[in-house]
């Protein structure tokens, strides 16, 4: 609890809803604690902005935190007690063992365990678990590595090079650069609504900053994942809290604003963009192009899905699976030579079967209503929420569960969305 005789800087950032007590006030290790809750927060937020920079913070930021959280280990037990007492929790535990089951059967077990590991990830959920009580600090967190990247962006876009290369080449994936400001740009948009005016002109200008990403990123589907989003996040923000409507209505406003305002700032180079935009769009409604691909290679998941509707293929499968299956060539590109059907759904069911498929959806079903609760009690939740929505919409038409650099966004924004409120006693 912020007091008159906190530091001016602890209570200026009280105002913004960030607690910086712990970080100006000794805090009372629990027993087995050998670093503390503050020092586990930092290397947290630490972990969170390695995600959006290169192969090598990547990974070295999950292992800081794992290795962090492992000093914290005895501390953290009743916590991780409440964590797994989650229904959804343990259908996620489910699906991640079913899958790894599933090796067993696969004609490619190698590629089949090498998937299976990139679902280490999933332990940024325990390890962020104990730290709900500084909850915005974490989204604090994913919008500072949202700022980082979108500067990166938009070095790039003004000429910046690295060895005779553009920036953008040091990005995980042009994809999952989309997705993190599609992201960043909806929970900007919902801090603008989510108080005052002031917290309305602080936010504006990062939103836009962001809005800036996701057109240079020039990526359709964190579009689609933001397009709806929007639409689904805003009709939970009228169900879930009262009042909200007013702020739902400036939300739109605000978005079409800054979106506009991009396109007159950017002018001819902006407007390429949206033509380009507005052909593959044009692509995807006739079924030529990219979308062409996809439905190629989903109309072969389903076909091979067939042999083992039940239990799948195995994990790891997919490519042996439908190597046999006839498929068209698009645009002389031979589909066969893709190692996943760029649709998550599809190759779960695929390789996992109907049980997996059931299993996954299960658990993203009660994740989201658990989701909904919290945003129903802490209505600037929604955030989280929304960036959730985003994730797991993107994932229909990528294979978001066997890349690094796809599955962490959405495993940092389930743990933020379905995190336990602090209670009264834990912010005193």
């Amino acid at each position: 609890m912020q007091t008159s005789h906190s530091p001016w800087i602890t209570r200026l950032f009280a105002r913004a809803g960030l607690d910086l007590t712990p970080f100006y006030i000794p805090v009372k290790r629990l027993r087995g604690d050998l670093i503390g809750e503050p020092a586990h927060l930092v290397v947290a937020i630490v972990a969170i902005v390695c995600q959006v920079i290169a192969e090598a913070p990547h990974s070295i930021g999950l292992i800081l935190l794992v290795v962090a959280t492992a000093l914290r280990a005895p501390a953290l037990i009743p916590s991780w007690k409440q964590m797994f007492a989650e229904t959804w929790v343990k259908l996620l535990l489910l699906w991640i063992i079913w899958t790894g089951i599933s090796i067993a059967w696969s004609p490619d077990r190698a590629m089949g365990f090498h998937h299976w590991t990139v679902l280490k990830f999933f332990l940024f959920l325990p390890c962020l678990w104990p730290l709900s009580r500084h909850w915005r600090w974490l989204l604090a967190g994913v919008l500072l590595a949202g700022i980082i990247l979108q500067a990166i962006q938009f070095a790039g876009a003004c000429g910046a090079t690295y060895n005779g290369k553009t920036l953008k080449t040091g990005f995980l994936h042009e994809s999952s650069t989309g997705i993190w400001d599609a992201i960043t740009f909806s929970c900007w948009i919902f801090l603008a609504v989510a108080a005052g005016w002031t917290s309305m002109l602080l936010c504006i200008p990062f939103s836009i900053f962001a809005a800036i990403g996701v057109i240079w990123a020039n990526q359709r589907v964190s579009i689609y994942g933001l397009a709806v989003e929007i639409l689904i996040a805003n009709i939970v923000l009228v169900m879930a809290v009262r009042g909200w409507i007013k702020r739902m209505l400036i939300r739109l406003v605000l978005s079409c604003i800054i979106i506009t305002g991009v396109y007159l700032i950017f002018g001819d180079t902006l407007t390429s963009k949206f033509e380009r935009l507005a052909d593959q769009t044009k692509q995807s409604l006739t079924g030529e192009g990219v979308a062409e691909e996809r439905m190629a290679m989903w109309g072969m998941t389903l076909t091979a899905w067939k042999q083992n509707q039940i239990i799948g293929c195995g994990n790891g499968g997919y490519k042996i699976t439908t190597a046999p299956i006839d498929a068209p060539f698009v645009d002389a590109i031979d589909i066969h030579s893709y190692d996943a059907p760029h649709s998550t759904y599809l190759m779960i069911l695929l390789e996992n079967g109907i049980v997996g498929l059931a299993l996954f959806l299960s658990w993203t079903a009660i994740f989201f209503f658990r989701a909904f609760r919290r945003v129903q009690s802490d209505p600037i939740r929604i955030g989280a929420f929304g960036g959730a929505v985003i994730w797991f919409v993107a994932a229909s038409v990528d294979t978001y569960h066997i890349r690094t650099y796809f599955l962490v966004i959405g495993v940092i924004m389930i743990a933020l969305a379905s995190m336990s409120l602090p209670t009264k006693a834990s912010t005193d």
